[in-house]
Formats: C-alpha cells, structure tokens, sequence
C-alpha cells in the first residue's frame, strides 16, 4: 500500500511541476505600418478631343423663278461670287415677245380710256343741259369705268412681263463660295430647281460627329481649341454654337457645330481640324490604381479611422486614367486612404500611418 501511495503522489508532483513550467505567451505584434494620403477632393477636369471639318454656316440655294432653257452658267464650284454678281441666264426671247405683247395691251387699253373718258364727260355736259338722258350718260361713264378697269389690268400684266423678263438673269442673293452646280447651259430648267448652292464662307463653324457620352457634357457656349489638322500651328478658338438633339441613324453619333472667331484664312470650306476641348466637372478623389481594392462586386479602399484601425469602405469611381483612379463618392474630405500593401490588411486591424503627399 504504501508503495502505491508513493508512486501515485509523485504523479501528482510530477504534473504540478510541469504546470509551474507552462511557457509565457509572446507580446502582441507592432502595429503595421501603412502609406496613406489625405483625401483632397478637386474639380474633375473633363476633355475630349476629335475630328471635324470646316462648313460654312450658313447655305443658300439659288434657281431660277421662270422656267426655261439655260444659256449660260457664269459660276462653278469653288468660284467665290458677290452680292448681285449674275450667275446664269436664260433664252429671254419668249419673255420679251410676252413684254412686246403686255405694252401693246397698255397703249389699246390707255386709247380706250382715252376716248371713252372723252365721251363721258361730254354725256355729263349734256346731261347737266337737259339734251341727252341719264340712261345714255350712264352707258358713257360705265364704258369709262371698264377702260379704266382694262388699262389697270394691261398695266399689272406688263409688269408681271416685266419682271419675268428680268428672271431670265439669275443674280447672287448673297456672298459666298459655290458649293454645288444643279444644271448646266442648255438644259431646259423649272422655276425653283437648284441652279448654284453657295456657301457663306464669312460665318463658318467646325463640324464634329462625337458620341454620346461627350455630347452630354458639351455646352452651349463652351470654348473649343480648333487647329488645321495638317498643321497644328494654325489655330483658332471657337465656342460651341449648336448641338443637335438626335444622334445619326446610322453611326449613333451627334453633331456638334463650333463657330470660329475670326478664323485664319488657311481654314477654308472643307479644311480638315482638330478639336479640343475642356472644362471642370464635379469633384473627385485621385487615388493610385494600386490603392483599390477589387475583390467583391464593387471597387473599395482601405480608410484608417482616428483609433488608428482600417476599414473597407466601398467608392464609386469616375473615371481611370494610366496613373490614378478619380474617386467620386465614397471618399470624403480629410480621410486617409491606405495607397500601399492593400491586399495584406485584414478588417479592423490597427496601423501606424505614414503619410505620403500625393504625386
């Protein structure tokens, strides 16, 4: 018995002993240190940048008011014309036969008016004397009445003569550039076909086809850097002047037109340009690419709150550029946004920041 007892207390002072000797767990790791820069929302600046030509601001159709068969066209496409400068003619032959004709009416009806005037006042001389009756005066003023009646007629006819003759010569509305024939010389014409289309080439606009996304943010008035796309030194600065409300059919792009102030004289009708323009939008966080973070559905960064911990905080980004990601919402004034190590910080984990000043 005693033997047992003895055995089974060394046990137990056996697994005292190891007890006693239970090593010490070791300290708490340093906090890691984490590169951070301080949030400083800036006003976005927006650009785009693309094609376009030069197109006069406004077109003006001419033709003919009378029909008939063209004798000659003085213009053609690329000649500059002035102001009443004569740009086709017509056969006049047929319109002066019909002036002949209308001024033969006007002398038989200024003849009638003439006699019968005569007549009518010697039947109201008579009448006024007690020798002739009224019924026979009232023939004579009603004779009167109808020449006169006739002469108006014959005289509104030899104007309308008139003026159909002068149509026979086709003048130039306004200055400008031809852009377009619509007939040549010896072709039989209708009044109103398109003879000349000339461009105003003193009002032009540069003309661009953009998408969607940029006609949304364009402007009435916004300022446009404009340069010959053949060479970039010459250069003008436009404001944007007209955006059109319905995208093209077939490429889905909308026009924009930009009037030219003063522009050079190299940028002629049809001139190849380049255009840029820029303005600021709403503001927004830069951040390195390397600061976000994609491993859910959105895009999220690392923020360290004043107890010095991390936290995941998920940001709506604007835009991205080669060398930094525009942050518009999620980033507030102030906060400080982890831009380094960001795949080995866990949630909550406390850190020592370092901060760095953006580049």
């Amino acid at each position: 018995m005693s033997l047992r007892f003895f055995s089974a207390a060394a046990i137990v002072l056996t697994v005292v002993a190891l007890a006693g000797c239970k090593p010490e767990e070791p300290p708490p790791a340093p906090p890691r240190a984490a590169r951070v820069i301080e949030a400083q929302p800036a006003p976005l600046m927006l650009s785009a940048e693309g094609s376009g030509t030069i197109n006069s601001r406004t077109t003006t159709t001419i033709g003919f008011l009378v029909a008939g068969r063209m004798n000659a066209r003085e213009v053609d496409v690329g000649s500059k014309v002035a102001v009443e400068e004569v740009i086709a003619t017509i056969d006049p032959t047929d319109f002066q036969n019909q002036l002949d004709a209308a001024a033969g009416q006007v002398d038989a009806a200024q003849a009638s008016v003439t006699q019968t005037s005569a007549e009518e006042a010697a039947k109201r001389q008579l009448l006024k004397e007690g020798f002739t009756t009224q019924a026979e005066y009232n023939d004579a003023l009603r004779a009167y009445q109808t020449a006169q009646a006739d002469l108006a007629s014959a005289q509104a006819n030899l104007r309308l003569a008139q003026d159909q003759l002068r149509y026979t010569t086709l003048k130039s509305p306004v200055a400008g550039v031809v852009t377009r024939t619509g007939a040549d010389p010896g072709q039989v014409v209708q009044a109103g076909q398109m003879i000349v289309e000339i461009a105003d080439d003193g009002a032009l606009d540069a003309v661009f086809s953009v998408p969607a996304q940029i006609a949304n943010l364009a402007k009435i008035g916004g300022k446009v850097s404009i340069w010959l796309q053949q060479n970039p030194d010459v250069k003008v600065i436009g404001s944007v002047r007209q955006i059109s409300p319905n995208a093209d059919p077939t490429t889905g792009t909308y026009t924009v037109k930009v009037a030219l102030e003063n522009p050079p004289a190299e940028m002629r009708l049809g001139s190849l340009v380049r255009g840029r323009a820029e303005q600021l939008g709403s503001d927004v966080v830069s951040i390195p690419p390397k600061a976000l973070v994609q491993t859910g559905d959105e895009p999220q960064v690392w923020i360290v709150s004043a107890d010095g911990k991390v936290h995941l905080t998920p940001v709506t980004v604007a835009r991205y550029d080669t060398d930094a990601v525009m942050i518009s919402k999620g980033i507030a004034q102030g906060d400080l946004v982890v831009i380094a190590g960001v795949n080995s910080l866990a949630e909550g984990q406390v850190v020592t920041i370092e901060k760095v000043t953006p580049q």
